[in-house]
C-alpha cells in the first residue's frame, strides 16, 4: 500500500491513501485464602465493541452503481460489499476481526479503535475503479496503474477481489493501514507503516474453512520476492529505502514495487529480531510513540536530529531517516551493514521450508522479548 503523505501529522482520519500490490498466488489453582478482588473498572467503548466479536454479524443491504451487496457489521468492522464468491463474503467475517486482534498483540500491545473499520469489498475491479474515480478524483489514475491491489483512506479499507488467497492477503495488509490511521495520533514513516503492514500478512488458514493464525514469518511471497531481490542484485540500501516511497517504485514498475515491500518486511522482522533483539526497544518506544502523538516532539527535541532547519526537515520530508536515527541508532552505516546481512542470511538455502512453516530463519535468536509489554 502507498502512503500519499511522508510527514508527521495527526493521524485520525488523515486523508491519505494507500496502495497494497500482493503478490500473484504462489501464496493451576491456589487455596490460600486471599482477600476479594478489586472490583473491575468499567469496560471502554473500544473493548464493549470488542466483545461484539461473540456476537451474530449484523446484515443489511447495501448497494453501490446499482448493484445489490450487502454491510456486514462483525461488531469489529462494518464491511459493505459486492462480492459474488460466497466464500470470501463468509470467511472475511471472522478473517478480520481476527487480523485486528492480531494487530494489537503482534509487536506490542496496541489500542482498540474506538469504533468499527470499515471496509468496502468489491465483486469486480471496474466497480473498484468507479468507486475509486468518486471518492478520490485526482488519485484514481494512480491507481489504475496497479493491475492487482487495494488502498486505505480516511481509515477505510477499498478492496476488490482477485482471488481468494490474494483477496485475503489485501485485507490483512490493509486492515493494518485502516487501523493505523483510525488509532494513531502520529502516523509512522511509510517504511515503517508498510513493512508492518507486510508482516502482519502472514498467515495460515482461513480460506480453506481452517480458522485463521496469523504467524508473521510465514509469508512466502514476501520471502519468494526478497530472494529474488537479492540474486538479481535489486537490494536497495538502507539509507535510501527509507527515504523512498512505494510511489516512488511504482513509477519505475510492478516488479520495483513488490522488491520495496518485500524489503520493508524483512526490515520489521530485522527490527523485531535482528542482532539479539538489539533493536526490538526502539521499535516498542515508536510506536508508543506514534499511538500517544509524541514522534514529532521527540525528533524535534532530539540531540540527534542536528540544527533548527534539520530538525525541522526530519519532522517533515526527511521523516523517514531521522526516525531511524532517533529510535535505533544514529550510525547508520552499521546499521545498514547489520540490515544488509540480515537480509542475505534470510535468503539462504534452507530457509524457504522453515518459512512455509512459519518459522523464523535458523540463525534468528528466539529469545524471549527483554522489553517490558504494558497493555494499553
Amino acid at each position: 500500500m502507498i502512503q500519499r503523505v511522508a510527514n508527521i501529522r495527526p493521524n485520525a482520519f488523515r486523508a491519505a491513501a494507500s496502495i497494497a500490490v500482493p503478490l500473484l498466488l504462489t501464496l493451576a489453582g491456589c487455596s490460600s485464602i486471599a482477600p476479594p478482588p478489586e472490583p473491575a473498572p468499567p469496560a471502554s467503548p473500544a473493548a464493549v465493541r470488542l466483545e461484539a466479536l461473540r456476537m451474530e454479524p449484523v446484515v443489511e443491504p447495501w448497494s453501490f452503481a446499482g448493484k445489490a451487496g450487502e454491510c456486514v457489521d462483525t461488531g469489529t468492522h462494518r464491511v459493505h460489499s459486492t462480492l459474488r464468491d460466497p466464500v470470501i463474503r463468509e470467511r472475511m467475517e471472522i478473517f478480520l476481526p481476527t487480523a485486528l486482534d492480531h494487530y494489537r498483540k503482534a509487536i506490542v500491545p496496541l489500542p482498540a479503535p474506538d469504533g468499527p473499520i470499515d471496509v468496502f469489498l468489491f465483486g469486480t475491479r471496474t466497480d473498484w475503479l468507479t468507486y475509486t474515480r468518486e471518492r478520490l478524483p485526482q488519485e484514481a489514475a494512480m491507481y489504475e496503474k496497479i493491475g492487482r491491489g487495494g488502498y486505505t483512506v480516511d481509515g477505510d479499507a477499498v478492496l476488490y477481489d482477485i482471488g481468494r488467497w490474494d483477496t485475503f492477503t489485501i485485507a490483512a495488509h490493509e486492515g493494518w493501514h485502516a487501523y493505523t490511521q483510525r488509532v494513531f495520533r502520529h502516523a509512522l514513516p511509510v517504511w515503517l507503516e508498510e513493512g508492518i503492514a507486510c508482516f502482519m500478512e502472514g498467515v495460515r488458514g482461513g480460506v480453506d474453512g481452517a480458522p485463521p493464525t496469523f504467524i508473521p514469518w510465514r509469508n512466502f511471497e514476501r520471502f519468494g520476492e526478497l530472494r529474488d531481490v537479492v540474486s538479481r542484485g535489486r537490494f536497495i540500501p538502507l539509507e535510501e529505502l527509507v527515504q523512498g516511497t512505494p510511489q516512488d517504485s511504482l513509477e519505475t514498475g510492478r516488479t520495483t514495487l513488490l522488491g520495496y515491500y518485500a524489503q520493508v518486511w524483512a526490515l520489521v522482522h530485522f527490527l523485531n529480531e535482528g542482532e539479539g533483539g538489539r533493536y526490538r526497544a526502539g521499535l516498542v518506544r515508536l510506536l508508543g510513540d506514534a499511538v500517544d502523538g509524541r514522534i514529532a516532539s521527540t525528533i524535534w527535541e532530539s540531540s540527534k536530529a542536528g540544527t533548527r532547519n534539520e530538525r525541522r526537515m526530519a519532522i517533515g520530508r526527511q521523516v523517514g531517516p531521522a526516525v531511524l536515527r532517533e529510535y535505533f541508532s544514529a550510525d547508520s552505516t552499521r546499521l545498514s551493514s547489520e540490515y544488509e546481512a540480515f537480509v542475505r542470511a534470510i535468503v539462504q538455502r534452507g530457509n524457504g521450508e522453515r518459512i512455509w512453516r512459519g518459522e523464523a530463519p535458523s540463525f534468528v535468536q528466539q529469545s524471549p522479548a527483554t522489553v517490558p509489554l504494558t497493555p494499553r
